[in-house]
């Protein structure tokens, strides 16, 4: 169990509880023991459950949400920490060396937290321009400068240089950059007042007390604030270092503990900085890349409507030629069943017209000719040599939001009202044409609500026949009567949008 929760990056009791939730049998304790000391312990059976929902086991380890390399690296880095920590826990405490000679990127840093007087506090916040953003207690300024050094020159031997920016501290490595800040824990603790705050309350409520029995009003003052403060912040010593950035799941804090410092754990320190930056920089990669993919494919769907556009200018154009030439066609089938007859004379009105005619007809073969047709191939580019149009990987995907209204048209053509009707003939034609008697048709709404009626909607009229026609001209989908039956039911056709 323990082996394989650190494949998955979790706890072997997170394991545990996981393969419990899902009725899977794990080895009981000392089973391992029993097989190496060459025993044949009892194996718990499998069992099949009906419970289709208990199939799928989802394991989120802690390194789960990363890229497959800086996952692996994390658990190289994680197995390193764990040598390294039973190193350090081997190897005793030795007196922390004062730092004489600081690194230049934190001897602002040392200068202030060394020379500068602590608040009333108690505190030094080394926080101004230049600086580090340190916030300790007077008692931790020198592990503060002992820390501040080694980490500086710990960051310079893997080629990341730290940067002072006064709020914070940060690193940069190409487009990455992270910031972190060492802090001081506090504690709020109940204040305790001293013996002499207890004896200086007594004499003030004595006198407030004297005041009263005299009724000297004037010497008493009301709602003055408490003498003492219920709550104080204690400056515990134990130092922070925190990492401000998000991490997927890597630790980003490393404080002190019953046996560690955080002056002992630089290493390990610069080691998870290195390890947030590769992430930060596989996040922002995947990030470019998809903007890059975003961008291409809005490409691609501008080419494809730019080539809709132009194949609806194309065949307007022909419908154009082809309508031009079925009235050229009809026009000479007409003049060839007219009765031919010499006498006609231009001066006659046939005759004009026949005139008229036969300049229409030159007119539509100049427009439908070889040579209109060549201007209009050249004309916009209709029908280039090279299409810059050309998608060489096809038609783009349509969006969701396109699918989705493709969807919606498709299945909901009924227009998205929430009005209930009786009788409602519901038709794909116009207003003229939604109901030919609709001049005995009588609207059941009042008349300020029939405005809103949508135009391909009309209500079933309250006469018989003019009823059966509405009932003939209603949807499938209305549940109308056929006109051949009697009058439908009012309740029939009523249908709720």
């Amino acid at each position: 169990m323990t082996a394989l929760a650190q494949e998955f990056g979790i706890s072997d009791r997170g394991l545990a509880k996981v393969c419990s939730r899902h009725r899977i049998p794990v080895p009981p304790r000392g089973y391992w023991a029993k097989v190496a000391a060459g025993e044949q312990p009892k194996v718990p059976p499998f069992l099949e459950l009906r419970d289709r929902s208990l199939d799928r086991v989802g394991i989120h380890g802690a390194t789960s949400a990363l890229p497959d390399g800086v996952a692996e690296l994390a658990r190289k880095r994680k197995a390193e920490r764990e040598v390294r920590a039973a190193t350090i826990k081997a190897t005793p405490e030795s007196p922390m060396p004062l730092v004489e000679n600081p690194h230049a990127s934190v001897a602002k840093t040392v200068k202030f937290l060394r020379t500068r007087k602590p608040d009333k506090e108690g505190v030094l916040s080394a926080t101004a321009p230049g600086q580090c953003g340190v916030i300790v207690g007077a008692a931790s300024a020198e592990r503060a400068c002992f820390f501040l050094d080694a980490l500086a020159r710990t960051l310079d031997e893997v080629g990341l240089s730290l940067t002072a920016d006064g709020e914070k501290m940060s690193v940069q490595k190409g487009a990455d950059k992270i910031s972190f800040t060492l802090l001081e824990r506090t504690r709020r603790l109940k204040y305790v007042p001293t013996p002499e705050e207890i004896a200086r309350e007594e004499k003030r409520k004595e006198k407030q007390a004297r005041s009263l029995r005299r009724n000297d009003w004037d010497s008493i003052s009301f709602g003055s604030s408490p003498p003492w403060p219920e709550y104080v912040t204690a400056w515990t010593g134990e130092l922070v270092f925190s990492i401000d950035a998000w991490a997927d799941g890597l630790r980003k804090t490393w404080g002190d503990g019953k046996t560690q410092r955080v002056e002992r754990m630089v290493p390990e320190i610069v080691a998870g900085i290195e390890l947030i930056l590769d992430t930060i920089r596989v996040r922002r990669e995947e990030r470019e890349e998809r903007e890059r993919q975003w961008k291409i494919l809005q490409h691609r769907r501008q080419l494809a409507q730019a080539r809709l556009k132009r194949e609806e200018t194309r065949l307007s154009h022909l419908r154009q030629i082809i309508e031009l030439r079925r009235e050229a066609r009809e026009i000479r089938e007409w003049i060839s069943s007219l009765p031919q007859e010499d006498s006609l004379s231009v001066d006659s009105d046939l005759g004009r017209m026949l005139q008229w005619v036969d300049s229409r007809l030159a007119e539509i073969d100049r427009r439908t000719g070889l040579d209109a047709a060549k201007s209009f191939s050249g004309e916009g580019d209709l029908f280039p040599a090279v299409d810059e149009l050309e998608d060489p990987l096809g038609d783009p995907p349509v969006s969701s939001g396109e699918r989705f209204f493709a969807h919606r048209q498709a299945t909901s053509p009924v227009h998205p009202m929430t009005l209930r009707f009786v009788g409602i003939c519901r038709t794909a034609a116009s207003t003229d044409a939604a109901c030919s008697r609709r001049s005995s048709c009588r609207c059941l709404l009042p008349q300020k609500r029939r405005s809103s009626i949508p135009s391909s909607f009309r209500i079933r009229c309250q006469t018989s026949a003019s009823a059966r026609h509405c009932a003939a001209m209603a949807a499938p989908d209305a549940h109308a009567h056929h006109p051949s039956s009697s009058l439908p039911d009012p309740f029939a056709l009523r249908r709720v949008f």
